[in-house]
Formats: C-alpha cells, structure tokens, sequence
C-alpha cells in the first residue's frame, strides 16, 4: 500500500511540474494543436515516468552478507529497507486506501452520469439540417456543443442570426474529435482527483480547445461578429463536465487570444525548453535500479592480488576483534556465479586452526580434535544447518521473469571453493581466544530475484 501511495505522490508531483511548464512556458502563444498534445500528455506521462525502471550499473559483490542473521555488514552492497508493521500505521494507510478507491468510484460514476445525461438531449432532439451540416435540434434550452459525432442545438437558438457561425464552430470540434481530449482528462482525472492540479489541467485543455476553434473559424469570418455571437450565448449554459462551459471569465480569455497575433520568433524554443524538464523528472522519479556487475575472470584474478598482498603484509591486515573477523567475511565472500545461474543453495560447515601467533594453520570439512570455538560467540548451538552464523544472500538476474529453480543441498562444491577460499585467505588473527584454537563457522547461502 505503501508503494502505491508512493506511486500516486509522484504522478501528482510530475503533473505539477508538467503544467507549470505548460503555464510560464507555452500558455499565451498560437501554438495549439502542440499545446493540445503536451496537455493530453501529462497525465498519462505523470503516471508512466514512476513505472520506467532505470537501471544503475553498480562494481558491487553479488553477495549480501549477514553476521548472526540479523546485523548486515555491507559497505559494499545494498541494503534494503523494510517496511514496517506497525499496527497504527497499517490502520492509517487501510483509512486512506478506502477514501482513495471511493473518490475514484465517485468520479466514474459522475463521469458516466454526464455522459448519460447528454445522450437524453440526443434522443429526444431531432435530426436538422444548418446550411449543408446535419444537427440535432434540442427541446431544450441549451447551447450548441458536440457530443462525440453530433451536432446538437437549442431550440432557444435556431433562429440566431450567427447561427451558421455557431454550427462553424462546433464543426471544429467535431472534425478535430476535440470529444476525445475532454473524455481523457475526465477520466484520468478520477484516479487523480485528490490532486488539484488536474482541475486546473482540465481548465487548460479546453479553454485551449477553444483557443484553436476560435482561431479556425475567425479564418473565414468577421472576428468582430463571431465575438458577439459568442457574448451572446453566455447566458445559455450546459453544465456537463464532458462539454467546455461558456462564462464571462472563459470569454474574456478567448476574446484576448483572437485579438493576440502570433510570434513564431521563439516558438522552436519554447518547444525545446520541454525537454530538459521531461528528462529532469525521468532521472529523479523514475524507478532506479540496481544492475549488479556480472562476475569474471578479472574479478578472480583481483582477489587472488588482494589474497597475496594479505600475506605478503600481515602486520597491515591483522584481525584484532571479532567485528573485524566478521567485516573480512563481509567484504571477502562472494556468492559463485555458476551457484547463483543454477540455483545451488546451501549450508557449508568447516572448521580451521589458528596457532598462538594467529596464524592459519588449517582447514577442514570435518572437526579435527582439540576444543572447538564456535564463531562468533565461542557457543555450541543447535543444528548449525537450521541457523547459521553467516548469511550470504546472492543475487540474481531474472529478466525472462523464470522463477530461479533452486537447488538446495549441503554438497555443493562451488559453495565449499568459495568458503574454503575465503578462510585460506585469511589475515594474522589477533584475537586472545581464538589463538591455538580450533574455529567452527557455518556458512548459509540463498538467492534472491532481482
């Protein structure tokens, strides 16, 4: 639920962030068949750019290794954040969950509602012809607007005298299929409807709707008389969400746009400057990644280098404290890449000897004699296959979404030369008691999806 809340946060703030660029950039100027794409874009731009996962290349071990099951010593891998339980917190999100889904159901049902409603006046209209345009003269006392592919007029103005004008300008709308952008936004905007951009959004896209009519039908006809003609229709309103209302405000805005001329100078820039804002958003909310490096030859032959620089100089890569030992595992243990491509898991038990001078003297599959100190706390546990002190996590690639066929056993070989490997290279062990000792560690590997 978490995620999803996430999700939506991010989606609102790309759609703010879209019309705010629409607004101080692109609003104002005769540019409307692009502003009517970018503004049909943002909604569904806002909610694809948090689904895009960009991976991040990162030089990490496919390993991440846990001392004890519970702390990770990872100064080298990522380490995932667990959501929480919280009792409170699950009741808060279960509370806005349901909020959010019977918003979404109240804004369908509203939209479809509308819709129903403007399919009466249809039928109970009458086919007419207006010059050469077939229309659908209305009982009512309403204006003209376009429903999908119809033409439909009051009754109150059949016998306007810039009728012809207005039938002009629905024309527009129903040529350019302007019904497509209003249905859109209507009903992307019921998954948003908490977020008050997409009201001012909806705003935008049909005064700019209408910003394009206007300029078409003004082409051919008296500017002067095509305003008036509008003047006088405010006062026939339909208030429906699918169809663009005509108020004084929405008029005022229209009338300033005819009487505006059209500088092109800028308008390759102004076009241009949108595109560093869209790659601005993708690199910051989009979904990042991991994209672990693949393990080679190179990587081997950098840890046998490591290995011979340790014991070439002891004195600089001495163990004094448990925690040290424990950081040496974490950064030395790597999960085998041929394990990891055919699932192998597995516990692995060994056993080595250090002198009284720390130095390694041994190791072994099976316990040799003398006391045993079990790392890291020197005590015998139970079954060391059922609770191992050292966790390595491998993980794997999966990008034809094939579950990883896992492979469980306590004899893998790959994971015996890895741990065997790890301890052969151990530095000078420093630690009291642990000297003249004989250690017993348990290894457990398992593989993730990523």
């Amino acid at each position: 639920m978490e995620a999803i809340f996430l999700y939506l946060l991010k989606a609102s703030l790309i759609s703010l962030v879209l019309y705010l660029s629409y607004h101080f950039i692109l609003r104002g100027h005769k540019q409307f068949v692009f502003n009517r794409i970018f503004l049909l874009l943002v909604l569904p731009v806002a909610h694809i750019i948090p689904l895009i996962q960009i991976p991040i290349r990162e030089d990490l071990s496919r390993a991440l290794v846990y001392v004890n099951e519970t702390t990770p010593i990872t100064p080298e891998a990522d380490i995932a954040i667990q959501a929480t339980n919280n009792p409170e917190t699950m009741n808060w999100l279960t509370i806005l969950g349901t909020l959010y889904i019977i918003g979404i159901v109240f804004c369908l049902l509203r939209f479809a509602l509308s819709y129903l409603q403007a399919y009466k006046i249809y039928k109970t209209a009458r086919k007419n012809m207006v010059g050469n345009q077939t229309v659908y003269l209305s009982p009512e006392n309403i204006r003209a607007f376009t429903f999908i592919n119809k033409i439909i007029i009051g009754s109150n103005i059949i016998h306007h005298p810039d009728l012809e004008m207005v039938v002009d300008h629905e024309k527009v709308h129903l040529n350019e299929k302007h019904f497509i952008d209003l249905f859109l936004i209507e009903f992307l905007s019921a998954f948003q409807w908490f977020n008050p951009v997409v009201y001012v959004l909806n705003r935008a896209i049909r005064l700019n709707l209408e910003y394009r009519v206007d300029d078409m039908v003004t082409q051919n006809s008296n500017m002067r008389r095509y305003q008036m003609a509008l003047v006088s229709m405010v006062s026939d309103r339909i208030a429906l969400p699918q169809f663009t209302e005509l108020n004084s405000n929405n008029l005022k805005n229209r009338i300033l746009m005819m009487k505006s001329t059209s500088n092109s100078k800028f308008t390759r820039i102004r076009k241009l400057a949108i595109l560093p804002i869209f790659l601005i958003l993708l690199a910051c909310l989009s979904e990042k990644t991991t994209a672990f490096r693949e393990s080679d030859g190179n990587e081997n032959t950098l840890m046998a280098s490591e290995t011979a620089k340790a014991k070439n100089n002891p004195s600089n890569n001495e163990i004094s404290t448990i925690d040290d030992l424990s950081r040496y595992f974490s950064k030395s243990l790597r999960y085998p890449e041929e394990a990891r491509k055919f699932g192998q898991v597995g516990s692995v038990i060994l056993y080595f000897n250090v002198d009284n001078k720390g130095k390694l003297t041994g190791f072994y599959e099976e316990q040799p004699s003398g006391e045993v100190y079990y790392y890291p706390d020197g005590s015998l546990k139970g079954d060391p296959f059922k609770s191992s002190d050292i966790v390595i996590v491998g993980y794997e690639s999966n990008p034809s979404a094939i579950p990883i066929l896992i492979n469980k056993s306590n004899q893998h070989s790959k994971l015996y030369e890895e741990c065997k490997r790890v301890i052969n290279a151990l530095p000078i062990v420093n630690i009291d008691k642990l000297k003249g000792k004989t250690v017993k560690i348990a290894f457990e590997f398992k593989l993730k999806s990523i």
